[in-house]
C-alpha cells in the first residue's frame, strides 16, 4: 500500500512531466511560426498551427494555443509572401 508522501510524489513527477511536454511543444511550435517566414513556408506554418491545436485541447493552453495558431497563419503567409517577392524581382 503506497503512503501518502509516496502518491504525491507520482503525482508531482506526473505534473513536471506534463508541463515539460508543454514546453517542449510551445518551443517547437514558434521556432517553426518564425523559420516559417524564411523556410517552407507553408510545411513549417502548418507544423505551428498544429502544435497550437494540441496545446489548446489537449493541454488547456486557451490563450497560448490559439496565439500559436494565429502566429502559424501569419507566419505561414508572410513567408510565402515574402518567397513570391524575391522570386519576382530577383
Amino acid at each position: 500500500m503506497e503512503t501518502n508522501k509516496e502518491i504525491s510524489d507520482a503525482v508531482q513527477q506526473e505534473n513536471m512531466a506534463k508541463n515539460d511536454s508543454r514546453n517542449i511543444l510551445k518551443v517547437i511550435g514558434w521556432l517553426n511560426a518564425i523559420l516559417a517566414l524564411g523556410f517552407i513556408p507553408i510545411l513549417l506554418g502548418i507544423v505551428a498551427i498544429c502544435m497550437g491545436v494540441v496545446l489548446k485541447n489537449d493541454y488547456d493552453e486557451k490563450k497560448h494555443g490559439l496565439y500559436l495558431i494565429i502566429g502559424g497563419i501569419v507566419g505561414g503567409l508572410a513567408g510565402l509572401i515574402i518567397g513570391i517577392v524575391i522570386n519576382l524581382y530577383i
